[in-house]
């Protein structure tokens, strides 16, 4: 029986790389299984550049390096786990808030512009946030997904806990949007209790839906409803003194009903999972 070996030429290509696919796929397949081969191979590899790659492997893999968020979160007496769940939800990258906060300051700057694009803003300012939590439980939107799924903690305690750190990084970015608005007076910050009764309006649906769902019924709503109030430019009817007690309580509700629900919502989330 004749023994095939990968010629010396095949092996130089491949060990540097300019192999074509179909040749690279069948020295591998041969390297698998001649030890001659590899013996060979050997001696065209850059042994000190083999041993960088392989540590920089065992480095990300064994021990990788925090970011800066979960380093803070640490500072913070955030547990380890929960600071590596919260730094790896989609919405706290850069490229989305980068979105979020160049929205706001395009609707702000229109404000200034022309205030009629005022009540604008304020409809626009609680999507932002809102989204943020819609994007956080997208599943083909997060890496760490079947992470997240597998840690000891509840459906309900990770939605809490990433829905917490979404709010925390948008609402300060909605509110240096909401400082560039012409004037100085209570509107700058008129869509902060709306925001809270949509946030805890949607956790609360999600004992009905999944969080991406919910989100999804609470802005449509909410888009329905103050647009046409925007248009007709009635500013007391969704964010006067009354308009805030009731965004206020809606929020009181909604995290009640979630409190009221919570196995439901556990149950729920887990059969979503």
């Amino acid at each position: 029986m004749t023994v095939w070996h990968l010629d010396p030429e095949a092996i130089r290509r491949y060990a540097q790389g300019a192999a074509s696919p179909d040749l690279a796929a069948s020295a591998e397949a041969h390297l698998m299984k001649c030890a001659a081969c590899r013996g060979v191979i050997s001696s065209h590899v850059d042994a000190r550049r083999a041993d960088m790659i392989w540590h920089k492997v065992v480095d990300r893999v064994d021990a990788p390096r925090r970011s800066t968020l979960e380093r803070m979160l640490d500072r913070l007496g955030v547990g380890e786990a929960t600071a590596r769940l919260v730094a790896a939800t989609p919405t706290l990258r850069g490229p989305w808030l980068l979105a979020v906060a160049a929205v706001l300051a395009l609707a702000a700057w229109a404000a200034q512009v022309d205030e009629r694009f005022l009540l604008v803003f304020l409809v626009v300012a609680p999507l932002g946030p809102l989204a943020g939590v819609a994007v956080a439980f997208a599943g083909g939107l997060d890496p760490t997904r079947e992470i997240g799924l597998a840690a000891p903690y509840s459906g309900l305690r990770l939605l809490l806990i990433r829905t917490a750190a979404v709010l925390a990084v948008t609402v300060p970015i909605v509110a240096a949007a909401g400082l560039a608005l012409p004037g100085s007076n209570w509107l700058a910050a008129g869509w902060l209790l709306p925001t809270a009764g949509l946030t805890c309006a949607a956790l609360a649906l999600t004992a009905r839906m999944t969080p991406v769902i919910a989100v999804g019924v609470v802005a449509t709503t909410w888009v329905l409803v103050t647009g046409p109030i925007a248009v007709a430019g009635h500013l007391d009817l969704a964010f006067g003194s009354g308009a805030q007690v009731c965004w206020l309580a809606g929020a009181i509700v909604g995290a009640t009903w979630l409190a009221v629900t919570r196995n439901t919502v556990m149950i729920r989330l887990g059969r979503n999972a």
